[in-house]
C-alpha cells in the first residue's frame, strides 16, 4: 500500500494522459491527412508538405510517449528524468536509456519543425522568392535542420545529464520514499545544480540546462520574430493581394497565433519550469511528470487548430459528407428499385378459366 507522501498515483496519471493524447493525436491527425489528400491543401503550395510532415511527426511523438512513458521529479536543487517502462519488453538498462533519449529527440525535432512553419509563412508574405527552399531537394535542408536540433537535445542530455555517483546518492532516498524504487535499476538522466557536500556549482550539469535553453530559445525566438513581424506588417504587405489570397494569409496567421499560444502553455513553460527550478535550490519535492505528460496532447491540438481555422478543411469535409450522402442515397434507391422488381417478378400469375 502506498505510504503517505508517495507519488505513485502520479505515475498512473502520467500513463493515462499520454494514452488520451495518443488516441486523440492519431484520430485527428488521420482526419487532417485524409482531408489534405482529399483536396483541402490544393491552394497551399509547398506548405501542404509542411502541414502533412508536422502531423506525421506529431503522431510519431505521441507514439513515442506511450512507448517510453517518461517521467520527471523535481527535488530541491535537482531533477531526475526517468521511466519505469520496458519498451517492447526490453530489460537491458542501456537500451532503455536509448529509448528515453529518443523521446527527447522527437520533442526537439517537433518543436524545430513548428518553427519551420513560421519561417514558411513569414517568407510567403515578405520574401516569396525564398519559398524555393521548400521545393525539390531543398526540402532536405529542413529535415537536416530538425534532425540536428533533435540530436543536439538527445546527445546533450546523455552527455551533460548522465547519472553519476553524486546525483545517484542525491536522489536515492527520495526515489525510495516517493516511488518505492531503487534508482540504480532505472534508466534515468538527472541534474544536481549544487554539490550537496560543499555547495559548489556543478557546471557540467548546468551545461545540460544551457543546451536545452539554447534549443528552446532558438525555436521560440524564430516563432516570436516571425509572428510579431506578420502581426505588425502583414496588413500593409497584402493590401494589393487578391481577396482569396488575403483570406488565405489571414487564416494562416490566426493559425500561427494559436500555434504559438498552445505550445507556449504545453511545451515551453513546463520544460522551462522543470529545468530552472533546481537553480534556486528550493526545499521542494514535485512530481513534475504531471507537466511532462501533457506534451503528447499538443499534436492533437495542432491538428484541431488547423482544421478549425482554415476554411478549406471545412469545405473539403462538407464536400466529402455530401458525396457520401449522395452515394448512400443512390445505394438506398437502387436497393428499393431492386426490391420492387423482385416483388413484381415473384408475384404468381393466375390463369383465367374459360366459361
Amino acid at each position: 500500500m502506498p505510504q503517505p507522501g508517495n507519488y505513485l498515483i502520479w505515475i498512473d496519471i502520467a500513463h493515462a494522459v499520454p494514452q488520451v493524447g495518443f488516441f486523440a493525436s492519431m484520430g485527428l491527425g488521420a482526419i487532417l491527412l485524409f482531408l489534405n489528400f482529399a483536396g483541402a491543401q490544393k491552394m497551399f503550395g509547398s506548405y501542404k508538405y509542411i502541414i502533412s510532415t508536422f502531423t506525421l511527426l506529431g503522431m510519431m511523438f505521441a507514439t513515442m510517449e506511450i512507448i517510453v512513458y517518461p517521467n520527471v521529479h523535481n527535488y530541491k536543487a535537482g531533477f531526475i528524468f526517468f521511466t519505469f517502462a520496458e519498451p517492447f519488453g526490453v530489460k537491458n538498462l542501456f537500451w532503455r536509456k536509448v529509448f528515453l533519449a529518443s523521446y527527447t529527440f522527437f520533442y526537439s525535432a517537433t518543436v524545430a519543425l513548428l518553427s519551420v512553419q513560421f519561417i514558411y509563412r513569414y517568407w510567403a508574405v515578405f520574401n516569396v522568392d525564398k519559398l524555393r527552399f521548400f521545393t525539390g531537394f531543398y526540402w532536405l535542408i529542413w529535415i537536416v535542420y530538425c534532425t540536428i536540433f533533435g540530436l543536439q537535445y538527445a546527445l546533450g542530455a546523455c552527455l551533460f545529464l548522465g547519472l553519476d555517483p553524486v546525483s545517484t546518492e542525491y536522489f536515492r532516498e527520495e526515489m525510495i520514499n516517493r516511488y518505492e524504487t531503487n534508482i540504480s535499476t532505472l534508466p534515468a538522466m538527472s541534474l544536481v545544480a549544487y554539490d550537496p557536500a560543499d555547495g559548489s556549482t556543478r557546471w557540467w550539469n548546468l551545461g545540460g540546462i544551457a543546451n536545452i535553453c539554447y534549443i528552446v530559445n532558438v525555436q521560440y525566438g524564430i516563432m516570436i520574430y516571425c509572428g510579431w513581424s506578420m502581426h505588425s506588417r502583414m496588413e500593409e504587405k497584402i493590401k494589393n493581394f487578391s481577396e482569396i489570397l488575403k483570406k488565405h494569409h489571414n487564416q494562416f496567421f490566426k493559425t500561427l497565433v494559436l500555434q504559438i499560444t498552445a505550445p507556449t502553455l504545453i511545451l515551453f513553460i513546463p520544460i522551462s519550469f522543470i529545468n530552472f527550478v533546481p537553480v534556486f535550490n528550493l526545499d521542494i519535492s514535485l512530481p513534475s511528470g504531471a507537466l511532462l505528460c501533457c506534451f503528447t496532447l499538443y499534436p492533437a491540438m495542432d491538428s484541431l487548430i488547423v482544421m478549425s481555422v482554415v476554411s478549406e478543411y471545412r469545405k473539403t469535409a462538407e464536400k466529402i459528407y455530401l458525396a457520401f450522402k449522395n452515394f448512400a442515397n443512390e445505394v438506398s434507391g437502387l436497393r428499393a428499385t431492386s426490391s420492387v422488381g423482385a416483388t413484381s417478378t415473384s408475384r404468381p400469375i393466375t390463369a383465367s378459366r374459360p366459361e
